[in-house]
């Protein structure tokens, strides 16, 4: 709850008046530069303000008035002139809480650490500033804060909603975000704006700033070291002992030592193309092969049952671009493959879907499931797209699961496929999440 300036503290500050205040009903107006440093908004004077009626109206504390003129190191404080900007600590800036609300969770041991003490969350569990949460293995869990945007957090993640909060001058909420360990991809729908509030995203060792993105960030906790990976948009990125920052662009990272010094801005690599397969000794076993570029230096490999990785199998960190899939069936194990560079930064990620097909028309086919594990009310738009560029809408509509909470679509013949998921999070709030993979039918005895 923020307090109302006592009159009091201000006594040794009554000879401030700055502009002459000939028209209050003008509103507060915000020029925020290439965030000149995220612990200051810059505001421009508008004909009616004084720097005692900021304060009363918009800054907190007793002391608001004297570390706002710190702040600005005026040289006279009795001739600030209409259109001068000034630097407003955010410290000081009354605030109302914002929230993020839970809008994806398939399992049911995600906690939330508040204080000494510990508790379950659910989908539909609205978070504030200070919240921490600790992802367990295997599990998929999505936050959506109030201007939309999406924190996608990785199996095993540990992260803390440091600030989330409203001012009166911008028109997003101050977003700062700290990954403490794994990995997490934010998505920020649109290009932050002058009048938006800063949105970060920190590690133990690095900042990122976002400018209207999607991308990845990870943070290793026993090497201290930092990833930013840009898949859309751009980010500024810089070490946590650095000043200036870096910008990297769509298909590039930062990558940042345990020093807390960043390397230069560099490329991600391209995720490892499938090439073949091989059977193993008695038939059932199958060994699956990738081309990866030589400057891989290992690889990220995630396995599920479904489509929509819902259901994780395992993790790995193989170095070779292979693997082994045992006793493949009609029903496909999905792969997610990315290369990772000697820095640590991880590629762009593609998703594959392997079985041993059956035969109709001419064609090996496969049963691809998808879980609607958790989802409420789910619409599935799904699509295959032929190597022209033709799309074919296979459905369009809502979803009906069957046993297990599985919709499975049957004799899907080789090919690439990409997929929506819509569902209710509550009566007023939808989230959505998509993908894409290409199946591959390994002729079977059929």
């Amino acid at each position: 709850m923020t307090k109302s300036i006592q009159a009091h503290p201000l006594t040794a500050w009554r000879g401030v008046a700055l502009a002459v205040a000939l028209c209050w009903g003008v509103g507060p107006k915000v020029f925020a530069q290439a965030m000149p440093d995220a612990d200051h908004l810059i505001y421009q004077m508008q004909l009616g303000d004084t720097l005692l009626g900021l304060v009363g109206r918009h800054l907190q504390g007793p002391d608001a008035l004297k570390l706002l003129i710190q702040a600005n190191k005026f040289a006279n404080v009795n001739r600030i002139s209409v259109g001068q900007k000034i630097l407003i600590p955010r410290n000081l800036l009354k605030h109302t809480p914002s929230t993020a609300t839970v809008t994806r969770l398939n399992c049911k041991t995600v906690i939330q650490i508040d204080g000494s003490g510990s508790a379950p969350i659910k989908t539909g569990t609205v978070l504030s500033e200070g919240a921490v949460l600790r992802i367990p293995a295997g599990c998929q869990f999505a936050l959506t804060l109030e201007d939309e945007s999406t924190l996608r957090l990785m199996s095993g993640a540990v992260i803390q909603l440091k600030t989330l909060r409203r001012n009166a001058f911008e028109s997003s909420p101050e977003v700062k975000v700290e990954l403490l360990d794994g990995r997490m991809e934010i998505d920020v729908p649109r290009k932050r704006l002058s009048n938006d509030a800063p949105f970060q995203v920190l590690t133990p060792t690095s900042v990122a700033g976002v400018r209207g993105t999607e991308f990845r960030v990870g943070f290793d906790a026993k090497q201290r070291t930092s990833q930013v990976e840009v898949k859309v948009g751009a980010v500024g990125a810089r070490g946590g002992q650095e000043k200036s920052e870096k910008r990297a662009e769509t298909g590039h990272g930062v990558a940042v030592m345990g020093n807390g010094q960043s390397l230069d801005v560099e490329k991600l690599l391209p995720p490892p193309r499938y090439t073949s397969v091989e059977a193993q000794a008695g038939g059932k076993d199958w060994l699956l092969k990738f081309e990866a570029l030589p400057q891989a230096e290992r690889f990220m490999l995630v396995t599920a049952d479904d489509a929509n990785f819902s259901a994780l199998v395992s993790e790995a960190r193989p170095t070779q671009p292979q693997v082994l899939a045992p006793d493949l069936g009609t029903k496909p194990v999905f792969y997610q493959w990315a290369s990772v560079s000697a820095t640590g930064l991880m590629g762009q990620s593609t998703d594959y879907a392997v079985c041993r097909g059956y035969k109709r028309l001419e064609q090996w086919r496969c049963n691809v499931p998808f879980n609607m594990t958790g989802l409420i009310n789910p619409h599935l738009l799904f699509q295959k797209v032929e190597q022209q560029g033709q799309v074919f809408e296979l459905l369009n509509g809502p979803v009906q699961s069957a046993d297990n909470n599985l919709l499975v679509f049957r004799g899907l013949p080789s090919g690439v496929y990409r997929w929506r998921i819509q569902h209710e999070v509550s009566a007023t709030m939808k989230a959505g999440i998509n993908g894409q993979f290409e199946l591959v039918a390994i002729p079977g005895t059929d």
